[in-house]
């Protein structure tokens, strides 16, 4: 229904496939048997999984585990005592699945004597799981406005009821922010009625047509056959053209109840939903997160090409259009992925691959490859590397020079590890290595061994490196050292890295620069504008911008600046803000605003009093530890020690425990 309305819809080609008891249509649970001692074995008994949780990968080696001599595979569950699978049962059949308990005992089953036997789930689309779903923002906002997603339709975080939940409540507060700048229609059109009502009523008219479960089935079995991984292009576009022609089929269904009638628009919805997921799927020329969208004519992920979101729409003329939407820089730098996020944030649309097959090629081929493919070893040096014992700087220079970056990456780890005399200069030339992962270990040398490393002033030149990692970390030593001086983190401040910027941020801090910290509190980057709001704080200086930042659209920000206010002092100024603060939906403005108050000026301190007493009833623990922090300030108070005392009956013992022993500080 978000397509036919003309929404975004992200990820629909990474597929869910969950691990389920066999035979039953139901999930096995390995993650509520996990806490009870239970976990995935084969038929030999033997562990072949890390993690019993699920993810591409896991399902990628249950699948090939069932498919070899190991299979099948099973949960086991029978070695706990009897007290324990008392009490997963407890759980198995009543929260999870009530009819669980009755499919086992029909089998003579029982978790005492008879292990869990599991499969893999027929393929599906759910946000909540696998990333796929209708595009949204932060707000729940669809690309349509006044449309909004939220819980398994949303491509959001990984979430259960919980985080639908959360969604809602964050669609429906937003929804309800904007109702006066979204126009509602005062008329439907036509044509979208006339088309509703055709789709809906139309299998009455026929009432002898194919019944539904028929087309279903023969729907559902394609699916199977052509569109669940192992994915190829010649199966994915013998599944578009059966899709294209199932149209057809569809529309000459019968039906002759209401029950019926929805049963049939369900089966034009899968028809619309498997569709987009094959032509998803061809269009992701790579492999990526495991079995959800294995390729196996394209068995290799390709960050540089796909570096992006696949997202589709329907277009004006009804025709599917597919857009790559970069993935937005991580606020984390995560290993192995810096070079993910494509510098170029540029959307852009993309043409599917055209369809192959239909008929078998008109000239021969042979199936025998004329030479195997190889893959080569890891070199042998690595060993020799990691053999050295005290390895001086000459043991490792034949390594540090070696063509094989791996090699490389050994040896700049060894040197940190040992540090022999005249490590520091080896250790920043690594920084300027052609290889993106030996300049990242180098760079990780550096910060651990910050305190330590002789010259720091030597990586100077390093500033100005093609590396985000390189530049950020060289930041973090010049500052860590008082090695670096203030213009150099002012231009700093220009860099292209949000990372480097945040590097640059703490240390204008550490060279007591407020201008430069000031300037920062305008970044574009929340993450920059938290740091600079944190460091004005420590530097008790930059009242006027901290008090901008409370405004700011980010509630992250807003936080952090609430909490700023906390030690620079809350003014008269800035109460009617913060007051508005405790009434934020986000626990974190909430706690911030809490903060502030412990920073209330004398003649606001009833003021403040009062209302940190109200925020002791806040839903979330940390605003109510946070009102407790700052309700010590005032603790021989008559009003505060009342609140305090009301505290000590708090349902969460840190919440009791901070007002204890403010009390005890008082009464002492």
């Amino acid at each position: 229904m978000a397509y036919h309305a003309g929404a975004e819809l992200s990820g629909i080609e990474c597929f869910q496939v969950n691990p389920l008891i066999k035979d039953y249509n139901g999930p096995a649970c390995a993650y509520v048997a996990n806490p009870f001692g239970g976990y995935q074995v084969n038929s030999d008994g033997e562990r072949f999984v890390d993690s019993d949780y699920w993810s591409g990968q896991m399902m990628s080696e249950v699948k090939s585990e069932i498919d070899s001599a190991r299979g099948p595979i099973y949960l086991k569950v029978s070695h706990p005592p009897d007290e324990t699978l008392t009490a997963l049962e407890n759980i198995l059949h009543t929260t999870e699945r009530p009819t669980r308990g009755t499919f086992h005992a029909n089998r003579g089953h029982d978790y005492r004597t008879h292990d869990i036997e599991m499969h893999i789930s027929e393929i599906g689309l759910c946000g909540g799981h696998s990333a796929s779903g209708v595009w949204v923002d932060e707000h729940a906002r669809t690309t349509v406005p006044g449309l909004y997603a939220a819980g398994d339709l949303a491509c959001v975080p990984h979430n259960y009821m919980i985080g639908a939940f959360v969604f809602g409540d964050l669609a429906g507060t937003h929804a309800a922010s904007i109702r006066a700048q979204v126009a509602a229609p005062q008329q439907l059109p036509d044509d979208q009625l006339r088309a509703a009502h055709e789709l809906i009523y139309r299998p009455l008219r026929h009432p002898d047509g194919p019944p539904q479960p028929q087309v279903e089935y023969k729907l559902r079995r394609f699916v199977n056959d052509y569109v669940a991984p192992p994915k190829t292009a010649a199966k994915l576009s013998i599944a578009v053209r059966t899709f294209e022609r199932m149209r057809h089929e569809i529309e000459g269904m019968g039906a002759r109840n209401p029950h019926e009638l929805m049963r049939a628009v369900e089966v034009s919805f899968i028809r619309d939903c498997a569709e987009m997921a094959a032509r998803s799927s061809l269009t992701r020329t790579e492999s990526r997160w495991g079995l959800y969208h294995k390729r196996a004519d394209m068995p290799v992920r390709n960050d540089g090409e796909w570096g992006y979101h696949l997202n589709l729409r329907k277009g004006p003329d009804g025709e599917m259009l597919f857009l790559k939407r970069p993935v937005a820089p991580y606020l984390v730098s995560v290993p192995e992925l810096d070079g993910l996020p494509p510098a170029d944030q540029t959307v852009h649309e993309v043409q599917q691959p055209a369809l192959v097959g239909g008929k078998a090629p008109a000239t021969a081929g042979s199936r025998i490859a004329s030479a195997a493919t190889t893959v080569d070893p890891p070199s042998p040096r690595i060993a020799e590397v990691l053999a050295l014992e005290e390895p001086t700087i000459a043991d490792l220079q034949p390594y540090l020079t070696d063509a094989d970056p791996g090699v490389r990456r050994t040896a700049v780890v060894t040197l940190t590890e040992y540090i022999p005399d005249g490590y520091a200069p080896v250790l920043f030339a690594a920084l300027d290595d052609a290889d993106a992962g030996v300049r990242r270990c180098s760079a990780e040398g550096i910060r651990e061994l910050v305190e330590v490393l002789p010259d720091p002033a030597g990586a100077e030149p390093y500033l100005s490196s093609g590396d985000t990692v390189v530049r950020a970390a060289t930041v973090y030593l010049l500052s860590a050292r008082r090695a670096g001086a203030a213009g150099q983190y002012r231009r700093a401040l220009d860099d292209p890295d949000h990372r480097v910027r945040i590097e640059a941020v703490r240390a204008l801090v550490s060279v007591d620069d407020v201008d430069g910290v000031r300037a920062a509190t305008h970044d574009e980057n929340r993450e920059v504008r938290i740091a600079a709001a944190a460091g004005l704080a420590t530097l008790r200086a930059g009242v006027e911008a901290v008090s901008a930042l409370i405004a700011d659209p980010d509630p992250l920000v807003r936080a952090a600046a609430l909490a700023a206010i906390g030690e620079l002092g809350c003014s008269q100024n800035d109460f009617a803000a913060v007051e508005r603060a405790l009434q934020a939906p986000a626990w974190q403005v909430r706690q911030g605003a809490a903060r502030a108050l412990g920073g209330a000026t004398t003649e606001l301190g009833v003021l403040a009093i009062s209302r940190l007493a109200d925020a002791l009833s806040d839903a979330h623990l940390d605003v109510r530890k946070a009102a407790i922090l700052s309700l010590t300030r005032w603790a021989d108070e008559a009003a505060a020690r009342d609140a305090l005392g009301i505290a000590l009956k708090d349902s969460d013992a840190d919440v009791r425990a901070y007002a204890r022993r403010a009390l005890d500080v008082q009464n002492a």
